[in-house]
């Protein structure tokens, strides 16, 4: 079979599942169609479809019929389109289509013979039924002109019925209207009673009330008087209070400042001394350099020298005692010690006396430091002779002592200075303290002022506002004079806490004084134990005259040298 020629722009294509069944459904209602009306108008196939194309150049198109599209039949588009425009397949559409047509028309023949098997019954059905119809038409015909002639019946009566009613409904009706007219004159009079005995109630409640509020007010306004008073009492005991208190922080502040200035001239008493024992080590050095032998006249010449160096030693040291002897070079003598307080700060600080180093037998620290020296320059120059290499051991291990020492009063120092400190801290806080006394004593004063303005101003308002002028000025009085007490009690306690810090800084003071002394007085003890240990071996020696002559210089040196030990370390205290 040839190809088959397709005009214009269909052009067969594949067909979906879904859209073959569609064909397939169509294709049953047209040949349901043809059965009715003798003619086939359209039949499509499930396994192909036309597609439009706008190319309109694609006029003709050659398919072959062996195609899938062409297995059961195609059809050629032509110009116009008509139902005869159709060539079927003589291979598959035909048997197909005669064999759904068989099953329709058998399906077709065995429901016409149902039909006319129950021919029979369903008339007589239907004639029953059209007998039960007619019947029951008529009842209700007859049910109705029943109904028509009751009504009608009803209707005359309630005509004749109906004035009547509407009389008595008229008269019911305004009877009723009077009733409820009765009632709420009654309700109201009832509830206006009600209410005149409970307003006269409250009112004579109130009355009662008001008379004893007034009666309180008045107690109340007595007390507020006699509080008042007593506040004014207190307000001038306080400020009584701080004028002594910055009398007494004045004169704490002249006190110290007073023992500053002592401990400035102690200072320079020591720096005096220390100068005339380097002038008087020279001295002993250069006579023990220029002296060959001891004599008669020497030994004169030295007591005579003596006395008068114990002379000039007490004119020097006479200011120090007036002073106080205080020690000099102390962990406390520092140049930043020694600034006095400014006198804003009028707190009552405990009574102290000035810390006073004595040796064994109650002399000043300065003075024996003097007199030991003096003692040991006069021994070396009567002696005249310096120990050995045991001397230089023991001189080390005194000088290590020495040093260690030091170290300590180095400690102490430091530990001296934090006490400072505190001090300066336990100052800041007095001094804020004394500025809360004076804001409270301000707010004193301007309630004071507040009271006065309050008695002027009551004098000419009526007596129930002044009432309650003066019950607010008194509770707003109590409450002010409640947070006054609590200030005060805070600004004591603090006070109190203050004076305690200040009585631990004075006795860890006292401590270190102790400790310092005990200190020096081993350091005493050690200098008397060297040089009684010198003072034997240089006497125990002979031949001095000899030593001397042979080699004046070699004793000469060691005494240099101690003598620098000694003075380096009075330098470091």
């Amino acid at each position: 079979m040839g190809n088959i020629l397709k005009e214009g722009k269909w052009v067969p294509h594949q067909l979906n599942e879904r859209q073959m069944e569609n064909r397939k459904v169509i294709s049953k209602m047209l040949l349901q169609r043809h059965e009715r009306k003798s003619f086939l108008h359209r039949i499509v196939t499930g396994d192909e479809k036309w597609i439009y194309f706008e190319n309109p150049k694609r006029t003709k198109s050659w398919v072959d019929p062996d195609d899938w599209a062409y297995r059961r039949f195609s059809w050629v588009k032509k110009s116009s389109y008509t139902p005869e425009n159709m060539h079927y397949d003589k291979v598959n559409l035909l048997p197909h289509t005669l064999q759904e047509f068989s099953e329709l028309y058998r399906r077709l023949r065995e429901e016409t013979g149902w039909w006319k098997e129950n021919r029979s019954g369903l008339l007589l059905g239907v004639r029953f039924l059209s007998d039960k119809d007619r019947e029951r038409k008529v009842g209700e015909r007859e049910a109705s002109t029943e109904r028509e002639t009751s009504m009608g019946r009803l209707t005359l009566q309630n005509k004749w019925l109906g004035s009547p009613l509407l009389a008595g409904s008229e008269v019911e009706r305004r009877l009723s209207l009077q009733v409820h007219a009765l009632r709420e004159d009654f309700r109201e009079k009832n509830s206006s009673t009600n209410q005149h005995i409970l307003r006269l109630e409250s009112l004579q409640a109130e009355i009662k009330m008001l008379s004893d509020r007034k009666r309180e007010l008045e107690h109340r306004l007595s007390a507020t008087l006699q509080e008042n008073d007593l506040l004014q009492g207190t307000v001038e005991e306080l400020q009584d209070r701080v004028l002594i208190l910055e009398r007494q922080g004045h004169d704490k502040d002249l006190q110290l400042h007073q023992s500053q200035l002592e401990l400035q001239e102690v200072r320079l008493s020591c720096r005096q001394l220390q100068g005339k024992v380097e002038e008087l080590t020279e001295e002993r050095s250069l006579q023990s350099s220029a002296a060959t032998s001891t004599s008669l006249l020497s030994e004169i010449e030295q007591s005579m020298e003596a006395e008068e160096l114990e002379q000039e030693r007490e004119q020097v040291l006479l200011p120090t005692r007036h002073s106080g002897t205080w020690v000099p070079g102390g962990p406390w003598a520092g140049p930043d010690f020694g600034t006095p307080p400014s006198p804003c700060c009028p707190v009552p600080l405990p009574q102290r006396e000035p810390v006073r180093v004595a040796g064994p037998a109650g002399q000043s620290l300065v003075e024996m430091l003097v007199h030991y020296e003096l003692k040991r320059l006069i021994q070396s120059i009567v002696d005249g002779v310096e120990p050995t290499s045991s001397r230089r051991i023991e001189d080390d291990s005194l000088e290590e002592q020495i040093r260690q020492t030091s170290e300590d009063s180095r400690a102490l120092r430091e530990l001296m200075e934090g006490e400072r400190g505190k001090l300066r801290q336990s100052l800041e806080e007095l001094q804020r303290l004394h500025s809360q006394v004076t804001l409270l004593s301000v707010e004193m004063t301007a309630l004071k002022e507040e009271r006065d303005r309050l008695r002027v101003t009551s004098e000419d308002k009526e007596p129930k506002e002044q009432l309650q002028k003066a019950v607010r000025d008194r509770d707003e009085a109590i409450a002010k004079k409640n947070a006054v007490e609590l200030e005060l009690a805070k600004c004591k306690m603090d006070m109190m806490s203050l004076n305690s810090q200040l009585l631990d800084a004075i006795q860890q003071k006292l401590n270190l004084s102790q400790q310092l002394e005990a200190w020096q007085d081993d350091m005493h003890r050690v200098i008397d134990r060297q040089l009684m240990d010198t003072h034997l071996k240089e006497r125990s020696r002979p031949a001095v005259a000899l030593s001397r002559a042979r080699g004046p210089g070699r004793g000469v040196e060691p005494s240099t040298a101690e003598g620098k030990r000694l003075f380096s370390f009075f330098r470091k205290i």
